[in-house]
C-alpha cells in the first residue's frame, strides 16, 4: 500500500514542484549536452585547443554538481517540512518509521529517475544546437552531428547517483531522529532568528557593509595594470571573495528586517494602499530565512560575475585579433627572404595586396630607456623603432584607416593601449637621431596600433627624409587574400621555410623563429576556441545558479501561496477586487525576487570596473565594459524573470483553487 502512496505522491509532487522538476530536468540535460559535446570526437578535432575542453568540464561538474546537490537536497527538506504532519499521522496510525521513510525516499528517487531519464533526449537536442554554436563561433563551413555515446550517459548516471545518494542519506538522517512530536509540529517551525534585537540587527548590517567595501577597494587597488603581475593576486582575490561572501551572508541576514523595521515604524508608508498587508505577510520570512536569502544572494554574485567575464573575455579576445593580425598574413624576416614567402602563400592563395616595409633603428634609445621594461646588460635591441610616414600611412590605407600628416621637423610616437597614461613619452619634446636630424613631437597616439609593427611596444613615425643613413633593424612583409586562409598556410611554411625560421646558435643548438610568421586564421581559431570554452563554462555555471535561485524562491512563495490563501479569501470577500489581489501578489513577489539581487548588483559593478582597470589595455576602448555589465546584467534578468512570471501564475492559480 506504502508503494501505491509512493507513486500517487510522486503525482502530486509533480504537479505541486513543476518549476523544480523542469530546472532538474534542464540541469541533467545541460550537464548530458557538455558531456556529449566534451567527448565527441568531431569536435575535438575542429581545434586543437578543444582536446583539453572534456578534461575542464570535469572541474567545472564538480562544482555544478555542488549547487544542483544544494538545490535538491533543499528541495527535498523542503518536501519533507511540508508532509512532516503526513507522516507524523502515518506514526500515529502504526506505520513504522522504517516503512514511511522508505516511501518517502522512493518518492524521491522516482522523481530523479524521472529527471534522468527525460533529461537525455532533451540534453541530445541541445548538444546539436550547441554544435552549431561551436562551429559558427569558429568560424567553419561545415556542420557537425553529435553521436550519443554511451560513456555520456554513464557519466550523467554517476553524476545523478551521487547527488541522489547524498540527498537521501541526509532525508534519512534526518527522519530517523524525528519523533511524532516533531514531524505533528515540524511544519510550523521556523528557522532561529539570528540577530536577537534591533541593535545586534543593525551592527551586523554596518560590519557587513564595512567588510564589503573593505574588500571592494582591496580588489581594486590589485587590480591595476601596473600591479597584476604580483604573484600575491591569487591570494589577494580569493582573499577578496571570501570577504564578499561574509558581506553577503551578514547584509541578507539583517536587510530584511531593517527595511521592515523601517516601513512598520513610518505611519504614513505603513498605511499607505497594501503596505501593510505585504510587510506583516514578508515579516517572519525576512527574520528566519536570513541564511537562506544570504546562499541565494551569493549565488546570484557569482552568477552575474561570470556572465561579465564571458563577456569581457569575448571582447578582449576580438580585439586582441585586431591588434595581433590586422593583415592576413604577416612576417618579419631579412628584405632578401620575404619573396619566397609570397611564392609559398601563392601556392595555394590568391594575393589581394600585399607590402613591404623596413623598421629602423634610432640607436640613441631615448624612449626605450624610460620604459620600466628596459634591459640594460642586453646588447640587443638598445634602439628605438623607426618607420616611415609614408609607410605607416600605406598600412593604415591598407586597413581602411585615415593618413596622418607630418611637417618636416616633427614626429609622432604611435604605441601600445598600455601606455595611454603613460606620461614619460611626452617628457620629451624634441629629439635628435642617430643621423643627427632634430624633430619636435607633434602626437603620442594609441589607436591603430598593432603589435607586429614592430618589435617594440612603440614606433617613431617620421618624414620619409629623416630615415636617411639609419640603419634599418628589420623588414616586415604583410599579405590579405582573397580566400580566407586556413592554419594549414602555417605550418607549410614552416616547413617549406624552415632553413630562414631556424638557426644554430653558440651551443649549437637549433633555435626557432617561427614566431615572426603570424597568420591571421590560426589566431583566430585559438582565440576562438578560448572564447568558445570560456563562454560556454561561464554561461552554463552561470544559468545553474540562476535557476536554483529562482527553483527555491519559487518553492518557497507557491508554498506560501497554499498557506495565505485564506488572507487573500478574506481580502476578497470583504470587496477587494481581483485586479487589486493580483497587484498585492506582484509586489509580494517583486520583494521576494529582489531583496538578494540588489547587493549582487552593487558588488559586480565594483568588481568589473576594478577588473576593466587591467582588461582595458586589451579591449575596444576604455568604457566598453559598461555595455558587457549591462548586457551580462539583461542576461540575469531575462531568465530571473521568467521564474518571477511562472511564480506569479503558479501563485494565482493557488490562491484561486478551491
Amino acid at each position: 500500500m506504502l508503494y501505491k502512496l509512493a507513486i500517487r505522491n510522486v503525482k502530486r509532487s509533480a504537479k505541486d514542484y513543476i518549476i523544480y522538476l523542469i530546472t532538474i530536468i534542464i540541469s541533467f540535460a545541460l550537464i548530458f549536452a557538455l558531456n556529449l559535446i566534451s567527448t565527441s570526437d568531431a569536435v575535438i578535432k575542429l581545434s586543437k585547443g578543444l582536446d583539453t575542453f572534456q578534461y575542464i568540464m570535469y572541474f567545472i561538474n564538480a562544482v555544478v554538481l555542488g549547487v544542483i546537490c544544494f538545490l535538491i537536497n533543499y528541495t527535498t527538506k523542503f518536501i519533507f517540512e511540508k508532509r512532516s504532519k503526513e507522516f507524523g499521522m502515518y506514526l500515529l496510525l502504526g506505520i513504522k518509521k522504517r516503512k514511511i521513510n522508505r516511501m518517502f525516499l522512493l518518492e524521491s528517487l522516482l522523481l530523479g529517475f524521472a529527471a534522468f531519464i527525460i533529461s537525455i533526449p532533451i540534453g541530445f537536442i541541445v548538444s546539436q544546437f550547441l554544435s552549431i554554436f561551436i562551429v559558427k563561433l569558429l568560424q567553419l563551413p561545415q556542420a557537425i552531428f553529435i553521436h550519443l555515446n554511451l560513456k555520456s550517459i554513464i557519466l550523467l548516471a554517476i553524476y545523478v547517483s551521487i547527488i541522489y545518494l547524498l540527498v537521501l542519506w541526509f532525508a534519512n538522517k534526518k527522519m530517523k531522529k524525528s519523533t511524532i512530536n516533531d514531524l505533528l509540529t515540524l511544519e510550523k517551525q521556523n528557522e532561529r532568528n539570528i540577530t536577537k534585537s534591533k541593535k545586534h540587527r543593525n551592527i551586523l548590517f554596518l560590519i557587513s557593509i564595512f567588510i564589503g567595501i573593505f574588500a571592494l577597494i582591496l580588489w581594486n587597488i590589485k587590480f591595476q595594470a601596473n600591479v597584476i603581475q604580483d604573484s600575491s593576486i591569487i591570494t589577494i582575490a580569493l582573499g577578496c571573495f571570501i570577504l564578499l561572501i561574509i558581506s553577503i551572508y551578514g547584509v541578507m541576514i539583517s536587510v530584511g528586517d531593517l527595511i521592515l523595521s523601517i516601513v512598520l515604524n513610518n505611519k504614513k508608508i505603513k498605511y499607505s494602499k497594501d503596505n501593510l498587508f505585504i510587510a506583516r505577510t514578508f515579516r517572519a520570512k525576512a527574520k528566519t530565512m536570513g541564511f537562506v536569502l544570504g546562499t541565494l544572494s551569493m549565488l546570484i554574485t557569482l552568477a552575474i560575475f561570470l556572465l561579465n567575464i564571458s563577456s569581457l573575455n569575448k571582447g578582449a579576445y576580438d580585439y586582441q585579433i585586431e591588434l595581433d593580425s590586422p593583415y592576413d598574413i604577416s612576417v618579419a624576416d631579412k628584405k632578401e627572404h620575404l619573396n619566397d614567402y609570397l611564392e609559398v602563400i601563392k601556392e595555394d592563395y590568391t594575393i589581394k595586396n600585399h607590402f613591404i616595409y623596413d623598421i629602423y633603428k634610432d640607436k640613441e634609445a631615448r624612449f626605450l630607456k624610460i620604459l620600466p621594461s628596459y634591459d640594460y646588460t642586453s646588447d640587443e635591441k638598445k634602439y628605438d623603432s623607426v618607420i616611415k610616414l609614408s609607410d605607416y600611412n600605406k598600412l593604415l590605407e591598407l586597413r581602411g584607416k585615415g593618413k596622418i600628416s607630418l611637417n618636416k621637423n616633427e614626429y609622432s610616437i604611435i604605441a601600445d593601449l598600455s601606455y595611454k597614461n603613460d606620461k614619460s613619452f611626452s617628457k620629451i619634446k624634441e629629439i635628435t637621431l642617430s643621423n643627427g636630424i632634430k624633430l619636435q613631437q607633434k602626437d603620442f597616439m594609441t589607436n591603430n596600433f598593432w603589435v607586429r609593427l614592430s618589435n617594440t611596444g612603440y614606433t617613431i613615425i617620421v618624414p620619409d627624409e629623416a630615415v636617411y643613413h639609419l640603419e634599418s633593424a628589420e623588414s616586415h612583409l604583410i599579405v590579405n587574400t582573397l580566400e580566407k586562409t586556413t592554419s594549414a598556410l602555417r605550418e607549410k611554411i614552416k616547413t617549406k621555410l624552415k632553413n630562414y625560421l631556424t638557426h644554430i646558435d653558440k651551443d649549437g643548438k637549433e633555435v626557432s623563429t617561427y614566431y615572426n610568421v603570424m597568420v591571421k586564421s590560426e589566431l583566430e581559431e585559438e582565440t576562438n576556441t578560448m572564447t568558445m570554452i570560456i563562454s560556454t563554462i561561464c554561461i552554463y555555471m552561470a544559468f545553474i545558479f540562476i535557476a536554483s535561485v529562482g527553483t527555491i524562491i519559487a518553492i518557497q512563495s507557491l508554498s506560501d501561496s497554499n498557506k495565505y490563501k485564506y488572507r487573500y479569501n478574506v481580502l476578497s470577500n470583504l470587496g477587494v477586487k481581483d485586479e487589486h489581489i493580483y497587484k498585492t501578489i506582484k509586489k509580494q513577489l517583486l520583494i521576494l525576487f529582489g531583496i538578494p539581487v540588489l547587493y549582487p548588483i552593487i558588488i559586480n559593478f565594483f568588481l568589473v570596473y576594478s577588473i576593466n582597470n587591467v582588461y582595458k589595455i586589451i579591449l575596444a576602448n576604455n568604457t566598453i565594459y559598461l555595455f558587457y555589465f549591462f548586457s551580462s546584467l539583461g542576461q540575469f534578468l531575462v531568465v530571473y524573470i521568467v521564474y518571477y512570471i511562472a511564480t506569479y501564475f503558479g501563485f494565482k492559480r493557488n490562491i484561486k483553487e478551491v
